[in-house]
């Protein structure tokens, strides 16, 4: 869950090189002026946490001012702005160097009129103690430094919480505290559910990202970012006594608890859904369908959260487009409004049952948002006040006969299709770009099944939650399903949209902890609890959750479902395979209606969504040309 202002790594091709490189340039780095840390706050078992306090522009003596707060494990109390690496490629012209931003970069639209505070997660960069991956004891720590602010000579008492990534799940789990001084949030880049959300999607191994991040990618950004500058630059001794202090229990190991496929109260301790009930304060959520770090499920912890004002943003993108320039300054609008009462029309801070109007939620979602000369740009956009929207239109399109995908149900005799289930070809990586693909991942072929609805004649919008319903027999007793939701335009280019996955064994669902839209189940939810292999031959309903997306079907294009064996390497996903090999059949007649469910919204006949995004342009969006 590396920080979007860090470009660079999405580029990088071996995370190896890239820190074996930093390790070398750090013995040389330049000294920077500034401290790193600034400051340390005690907690109440002693422990030091750094911070780094940075003074709005324009600052006077005396003048007490808000502050925004935000506390990860990546820099933290170090973060100045540029880091060693960026100081080294400002005295060397060493571009490619990675992490040369820290998320001071984040905070600085906050400058103006807020005190910016950034702290170091007990066990990372110059903080004392033991580390413990989103632990809610690094929560209590977040909790006692916002009250320690509102009580310094500078502060007015209110206090903001901010965080993208690692600090936006740090900052969720800080505010399901509650701490008093806490006045409202703006998190992105969240993670719902570690396990189904990006380890076990569907429970099928996710060995990718997850692995990538917590074997190497956090300890180069915390090393790199939160320990080294408070060493190297300052040698400040403090942070060398806190880092002799660091310390970690095995079994608190992401990498450990991994090992079993199945969920468990590791996973449920250390998930924000635990947590969304606790929220008491004015919440904004942003987050990106293609989010190839920490996923699309955020949407969900919209849902949960109640009885106080939210909103939330969401369009196609990257982990980065969250804190681009243009998602940003709905997320500025939003802490000003709470936390310097400039009316920006996101209702009051009161909730009252008996006064939907101090409840406001709200819910944008940006459609075809694409790169332009002026930064990313929707081509429009769709307001509502809840998440489904409440203006959906669930939809029905059925598997049928010959490849059709219809809104007309199947007729009795349609029967079914087969493919080899157990190729992985359809791979493709997220570094390579987002046109990347070739003829040996795209075409169709005897390992996939794909169905295509007839060109649209009119431009059909879909936003929201997926669920594809497939009845499936297998030849193997451990098949894992892949459904992968595709627009295909006129010229036979490919804009990928979305996709879901299950593996076989874990098909059981508890309806009373699903997500129902009055009787329309839109979010299935599978325990993973109590695998239960299949009988070879004998056909199953498998509900499948399709993550969310937004987009815009133009005329002239087909939706496009296939259905296959989930890909070795998705986007910064890497499926491990632990099924065997078989032959899948997917049922599709009258009995057996196979079919993906659309969240369809309402379009005037007078819309206007701009011209046509050639293949590519929509935002970090995967498009293979024909």
């Amino acid at each position: 869950m590396s920080h979007a202002i860090t470009p660079s790594l999405r580029r990088i091709s071996s995370l190896a090189l890239a820190l074996a490189t930093f390790a070398a340039l750090i013995l040389a780095a330049p000294r920077a002026a500034e401290a790193a840390p600034n400051g340390y706050v005690e907690m109440s078992d002693g422990t030091l946490i750094a911070i780094n306090v940075r003074m709005p522009n324009g600052f006077e003596e005396g003048e007490r001012y808000p502050t925004i707060f935000e506390m990860s494990g990546y820099d933290g109390g170090s973060a100045t702005g540029r880091t060693i690496s960026g100081d080294i490629a400002d005295e060397t012209g060493l571009t490619f160097l990675p992490l040369q931003d820290d998320s001071r970069q984040l905070t600085k639209f906050y400058y103006e009129n807020y005190v910016t505070i950034h702290a170091s997660v007990r066990g990372t960069g110059c903080s004392g103690g033991e580390f413990d991956l989103f632990s809610w004891r690094s929560a209590l720590d977040g909790h006692e430094v916002i009250e320690w602010i509102a009580q310094q000579p500078w502060s007015n008492g209110r206090v903001g919480l901010m965080g993208h990534s690692y600090g936006g799940i740090t900052g969720f789990m800080i505010a399901a505290t509650q701490p008093p001084s806490l006045e409202a949030a703006t998190l992105s880049g969240l993670i719902d559910d570690l396990y189904r959300g990006i380890t076990y999607p569907g429970g099928v191994s996710n060995y990718g990202f997850p692995l990538a991040w917590t074997g190497g990618i956090r300890m180069f950004y915390d090393v790199g970012g939160g320990t080294a500058p408070g060493i190297v630059r300052t040698q400040d001794p403090v942070c060398m006594q806190n880092l002799a202090s660091h310390r970690r229990t095995v079994l608190n190991d992401p990498i450990v608890q991994g090992i079993s496929d199945v969920d468990g109260d590791w996973w449920r301790i250390k998930s924000l859904v635990t947590y969304a009930d606790r929220i008491e304060v004015p919440i904004h959520i942003a987050g990106a369908y293609q989010d190839e770090q920490t996923g699309p499920r955020f949407p969900h912890l919209f849902e949960l959260v109640e009885d106080v004002p939210k909103r939330m943003v969401m369009t196609n993108g990257d982990h980065g487009t969250q804190q681009d320039p243009f998602i940003m300054a709905d997320r500025v609008k939003w802490m000003d409004h709470w936390m310097r009462g400039i009316n920006r029309g996101f209702g009051s801070v009161h909730c009252d049952d008996d006064d939907d109007d101090d409840c406001h939620e709200s819910v944008t979602t940006y459609l075809d948002m694409r790169n332009t000369s002026q930064g990313i740009q929707p081509s429009a956009q769709i307001d509502s006040k809840t998440f489904p929207l409440e203006k959906t239109e669930w939809t029905d399109y059925y598997l049928r006969s010959d490849g059709r995908l219809s809104t007309q149900k199947p007729a009795a005799d349609e029967g079914s299709d087969s493919y080899v289930s157990g190729s992985p070809r359809q791979s493709w990586s997220y570094q390579a770009g987002p046109t990347a693909g070739s003829e040996l991942t795209t075409p169709e072929g005897p390992d996939e099944l794909t169905f295509r609805s007839e060109p649209l004649t009119e431009n059909t919008v879909i936003a929201g939650p997926i669920i594809s319903t497939l009845h499936v027999s297998s030849t193997s007793p451990e098949p894992e399903v892949f459904v992968q939701l595709i627009d295909e335009g006129p010229d036979g280019s490919k804009t990928y949209l979305q996709r879901g996955m299950l593996k076989g064994s874990h098909r059981a669902y508890n309806p009373g902890m699903s997500d129902w839209d009055g009787s329309v189940l839109y979010r299935p939810f599978h325990p993973h609890t109590n695998p239960i292999p299949v009988t070879p031959g004998e056909t199953y309903e498998y509900l499948i959750e399709v993550f969310p997306v937004g987009h815009v079907f133009r005329p002239g294009h087909s939706i496009v479902v296939k259905v296959h064996t989930p890909p070795a390497v998705d986007s910064f996903y890497a499926y491990v395979p632990k099924r065997l090999p078989g032959m899948n059949t997917v049922v599709h007649d009258a009995e057996h209606p196979s079919r993906i469910m659309l969240p369809v919204q309402p379009v005037k006949s007078n819309a206007d969504f701009g011209p046509e995004p050639a293949c590519g342009e929509l935002h970090d969006m995967r498009c293979v040309p024909a």
